[in-house]
């Protein structure tokens, strides 16, 4: 069967023809015949009609108006008639139309048996290998499955024979680090996150082979794609593309199923890390042991990351997949649902370095699943772990009050505002140190810009030069304006100790003005 919209939109496309089709007649069509007097009427039916006296004829009239659902006529006619009918322009060839009609109806059949075949899969408990090597039989391309970490976790006979692409590890096989850097730098990997249907690529890294993909999405988060291989002067068809879609949300099902009853969700360790993150334990041997019954490594460096979704989704299943593909990402971690956000430990023997090779799988993952993130400082001790979920979840929260777009926040770049958050205002506001008040009051009094100079100066590492180009100013007229500070507070503008007050003061003054 086929919407009879879409049906309409290819004949009119392939016979150039403008055809109207009234409100409320969408619906699907499963056969196509040319009106005649003898005809069996069928509500799923495409009647085509050049002959005007047939529009009129008593039998034919009485036949169609037996059906409790209109009946469906395409006709060029311009006359009115009793039965409704969808017009079109001149039709050139009412033969050369119906052609094409059961031509686009048999693909639709095809294709949607070839679909229905593939969801018997589900329920014969051959996996996604049994499903894939079906694909390929209708597809007669290499395709392959991966999840998110670029693990083949099923691949075609025909697949495994490109002479590109897998590598192979035990009894697995996953896509290695050049196609995988590949898919970045073309941002084919962007594209498959964007698409929920599959598309069709052309890589300039394999000019010898074209490629179509496919998102598998669970519950609306990527859980991994699917990927057709084809020649080089191969272009995707329809068919290609509509069956490699319905083969990813099949993988979809299958990854699913096997996930809820094979795979470990994460949820053995809920009430522990839960009870870690509130600080119950003060016996480091119990946390190690704790760790060891639930087949995990206590390393000696920690970092936590606190993810928090930007677009509500009110789904267990959504956090348990995002918890699931963290841990592929960060082997030996925990990940857990806590007041609503998802906790992430770092655990490694080596100490946690906030470069880009660690972060920058975060961020990329917090893009593609519309999340956002803060980071701790890494930490060694394991029995201070709530403090440093505090100082992450605090970070966030700081993160919605600046209006930052970012994905990424580090506490190591808000330590003074975390620490502010933690003081009442008052208080917080005594914190200034008196000279900032001082040179307001002169700069309101005077029309002179002593606090944006000095400020400045503090921004720009206390470098002269880049404080007076930044200010548009002359060298001679910073240094005028900095003596006269100088004499004005009779302080030394080399006194370590007031600039560091004054830093602070001004970041005390920001926060405050927030």
């Amino acid at each position: 069967m086929i919407k009879l919209t879409d049906l309409l939109s290819k004949i009119s496309e392939q016979h150039d023809l403008r055809i109207a089709v009234p409100a409320g007649y969408d619906r699907l069509i499963s056969r196509a015949d040319l009106l005649q007097t003898d005809l069996i009427p069928d509500a799923e039916t495409l009647y085509l009609c050049t002959d005007t006296a047939l529009l009129q004829n008593h039998t034919v009239i009485e036949k169609l108006s037996a059906l409790s659902v209109p009946p469906l006529i395409l006709t060029d006619c311009r006359e009115e008639f009793l039965l409704p009918v969808i017009r079109a322009e001149k039709i050139p060839d009412v033969h050369a139309l119906f052609r094409t009609i059961l031509e686009c109806l048999k693909f639709e059949d095809r294709l949607q048996k070839e679909i229905n075949d593939l969801y018997h899969l589900l329920y014969t408990g051959r996996g996604l290998e049994g499903i894939v090597k079906q694909a390929e039989t209708f597809l007669n391309r290499p395709i392959s499955v991966l999840d998110a970490g670029y693990g083949m976790i099923a691949v075609s006979p025909m697949m495994l024979q490109l002479p590109f692409g897998v590598e192979t590890s035990g009894t697995g096989h996953f896509l290695n680090a050049r196609e995988v850097e590949s898919l970045r730098r073309l941002q084919i990997e962007n594209q498959i996150y964007q698409n929920n249907q599959a598309f069709f690529v052309q890589t300039e890294d394999h000019p010898e082979t074209n490629w179509i993909f496919c998102a598998i999405r669970i519950q609306h988060v990527m859980s991994g794609y699917v990927a057709v291989c084809l020649p080089d002067q191969a272009k995707a068809t329809e068919h290609e593309l509509r069956l490699t879609t319905a083969f990813a949300d099949i993988c979809a099902v299958e990854m699913q199923k096997h996930d809820f009853f094979i795979q470990r969700t994460g949820l053995q360790y809920e009430t522990f890390f839960s009870e870690l993150i509130e600080g119950r334990y003060s016996n480091i041997k119990m946390i190690e042991s704790r760790f060891k019954v639930l087949n995990h490594h206590l390393g000696k460096f920690f970092c936590l990351a606190v993810l928090y979704c930007t677009e509500p989704h009110n789904s267990e299943l959504f956090n348990q997949r995002q918890m699931a593909s963290l841990r592929k990402i960060y082997p030996n971690s925990m990940s857990v649902v806590y007041k609503n956000d998802i906790v992430l430990l770092l655990n490694q023997d080596q100490p946690v370095l906030l470069n880009q090779a660690l972060t920058d799988p975060l961020e990329q993952f917090a893009l593609h699943n519309h999340l956002k993130v803060s980071l701790s400082q890494p930490f060694a001790d394991i029995l201070k772990l709530s403090i440093f979920y505090e100082q992450a979840k605090n970070t966030l929260e700081l993160s919605d009050i600046s209006g930052s777009d970012q994905l990424l926040f580090f506490s190591t770049e808000v330590l003074p505002e975390y620490l502010f958050s933690k003081c009442d205002y008052k208080e917080l506001e005594t914190g200034i140190h008196y000279h900032v008040f001082q040179l307001q009051d002169y700069d309101r009094e005077y029309h002179t810009e002593f606090i944006t100079t000095l400020r400045a100066y503090l921004t720009h590492d206390r470098n002269a030069a880049k404080t007076a180009e930044f200010l548009h100013i002359h060298r001679s007229t910073f240094f005028y304006r900095i003596k006269k500070v100088e004499e004005l507070l009779d302080i030394s503008i080399t006194d370590s100790r007031l600039l560091f007050l004054y830093e602070l003061s001004f970041k005390i003054w920001d926060y405050l003005s927030k």
